[in-house]
């Protein structure tokens, strides 16, 4: 199955399979009316007929969707009733021409069933009414899923640029100069390529303690980075402050990084924990998917992006160490700061004359020269 490159189970964003399973049904049932025999023609007259029928049907429905828009003109529509109408019916030229198409069809394609027009356009009215009233014709789940992702009205959309404008947009760009300051006051405590980063937490689970020792005692709290503060919202001197861990292995601390959650991921399970805002579990983990899908996109276009690395992780069994996780980060980041030091421009490693092997240069002459040359 195809999924993100953050993690296994975060899936890619839907593809167009559906229409290329809707182009194979078309060529089949069109093999399937070419075997029974039928004429061209009459196939094209009742697929015409067919079609007429199931958009005039769809016309009623939109009428009755505006019975209820034409409540809620002020409040949703600003007291535009054209708007109104064009939300529930769509394009007018569309409409008009969709009325035509089913007037021409049934006044002047045969009709076979022997029934008047009046009678058509009552069992129309008559199926889309029993559609709307027992739900007939409910989107399915994986139909709303595709039109929130397509439109960007997931819950986890909004709140990934929420985190990025209103935290990582700020903190980011003076985020080295911090570490710089920190690196002063206490010996170069976080250096190497894996301390100049911000490392971000993203259980999918969405479990957010807020001690970290609680998740993994090998992670321990060192110091705080210096604080960063700015005017926000009207809140003046508004501080953000980081945080430097300490990791350990066999009790002995093997690096030194700043380390945090994704804050939103607790709103999810906040909401997740609430009645009221009506979020399931697996509606909690499909969101918390797209958070961390969508916070990389964002990030992948955004300036000083480079100061902070993702962590997407599913806490699965006993056996599962968040300190090793930050290990195995913390190691590819410095591996992938080797090789990019190691390289030239053009990605090859520049050589180096100390790696040569010595060459023993030997002169032509027969006797050999002086060192000082001003006895010539």
């Amino acid at each position: 199955m195809p999924h993100s490159s953050l993690h296994p189970s975060i899936p890619r964003p839907r593809g167009h399979r559906a229409k290329k399973a809707a182009f194979v049904l078309l060529s089949t049932c069109l093999a399937a009316l070419w075997e029974l025999g039928e004429p061209a023609d009459h196939i094209l007259r009742w697929l015409v007929l067919h079609l007429a029928s199931e958009q005039l049907g769809l016309l009623f429905k939109g009428l009755c969707s505006l019975a209820e828009e034409m409540c809620h003109v002020h409040s949703r529509y600003q007291g535009s009733y054209w708007r109104a109408v064009r939300a529930c019916l769509g394009c007018p030229i569309r409409c008009g021409a969709l009325l035509l198409l089913s007037c021409y069809c049934y006044t002047f394609l045969p009709n076979t069933a022997g029934l008047p027009f009046a009678w058509i356009v009552a069992l129309l009215g008559l199926s889309q009414a029993l559609n709307i009233l027992l739900d007939l014709q409910g989107l399915a789940p994986s139909v709303v899923s595709t039109i929130c992702e397509q439109r960007n009205f997931n819950v986890a959309h909004g709140l990934a640029w929420s985190y990025y404008i209103g935290y990582l947009r700020l903190i980011l760009p003076g985020l080295q100069a911090r570490i710089c300051t920190y690196n002063q006051r206490h010996n170069n405590t976080a250096r190497g390529a894996g301390s100049c980063k911000l490392y971000i937490l993203l259980p999918l689970d969405c479990g957010v303690p807020d001690n970290l020792s609680e998740a993994d005692p090998n992670i321990r709290f060192l110091h705080k980075l210096p604080d960063q503060s700015a005017d926000r919202a009207g809140i003046k001197g508004r501080v953000y402050t980081n945080s430097i861990y300490e990791i350990l292995e066999n009790g002995k601390p093997v690096g030194t990084c700043i380390l945090e959650y994704a804050t939103p991921l607790q709103t999810l399970f906040a909401m997740s924990q609430d009645s009221r805002a009506g979020f399931s579990r697996e509606e909690r983990l499909e969101q918390a998917k797209l958070f961390c899908q969508t916070l990389a996109d964002i990030l992948a276009d955004a300036p000083d992006s480079q100061n902070c690395r993702l962590i997407v992780y599913l806490a699965e069994g006993s056996s599962f160490s968040l300190s090793q996780e930050i290990l195995k980060h913390l190691k590819q980041e410095e591996k992938e700061e080797v090789t990019v030091g190691t390289l030239g421009p053009s990605g090859v490693p520049e050589p180096s004359t100390l790696d040569q092997e010595p060459q023993l240069l030997i002169s032509g002459m027969d006797q050999p020269l002086p060192l000082r040359t001003d006895v010539f």
